[in-house]
């Protein structure tokens, strides 16, 4: 599995707007792929906490809450969370970034049923949606963890002349 965090530059964007950008994108892409074991309910979960930590010593993150997406039959996990935590501490120095997204895809999950079974296709497309259909400014920030990779062919927007995702994932 690789996962992946993001700082995306939103600007005065509202919150619920952004939100809607989200469902759109699980929306669409599990509408294309019309699998039945793909929750209808395709929403972010605004979730309160307890909030995990980065590493084992780090301090708990402190937000009022957190986005996320995560379903079983879904090989998609996805968090969206505010860059400046309640604290006052920041993930990205970067200039402009309000929200952070973090995410990973599962490869190989959930079992086709078929060899026409697209299922494995939905967090790699959902991904692909939203880095193509974001307003904003994404700045990369780094890979977490890598083992198990699945394969994303998305061109969201270029910031400092850097591609933020042209291949894995």
């Amino acid at each position: 599995m690789l996962t992946f965090e993001y700082g995306l530059k939103t600007g005065d964007m509202p919150e619920k707007e952004m939100v809607k950008i989200f469902e759109k994108a699980l929306s669409k892409v599990a509408g294309e792929i019309n699998d039945s074991r793909i929750p209808k309910k395709r929403k972010l979960k605004k979730y309160t906490g307890p909030f995990g930590r980065s590493t084992p010593d780090a301090e708990p993150p402190e937000y009022d809450y957190i986005y996320l997406y995560s379903h079983r039959p879904s090989n998609l996990y996805l968090e969206l969370y505010p860059d400046r935590e309640k604290n006052g501490r920041v993930k990205f120095s970067e200039e402009g970034i309000v929200w952070n997204l973090y995410f990973y895809i599962l490869s190989d999950y959930p079992n086709r049923i078929s060899p026409e079974d697209r299922i494995q296709e939905f967090g790699s497309r959902v991904i692909e949606e939203l880095f193509r259909t974001l307003p904003y400014s994404i700045f990369v920030s780094k890979a977490v963890n890598t083992a198990n990779c699945s394969s994303v062919s998305a061109s969201p927007r270029i910031v400092d002349g850097n591609p933020i995702v042209s291949s894995a994932l």
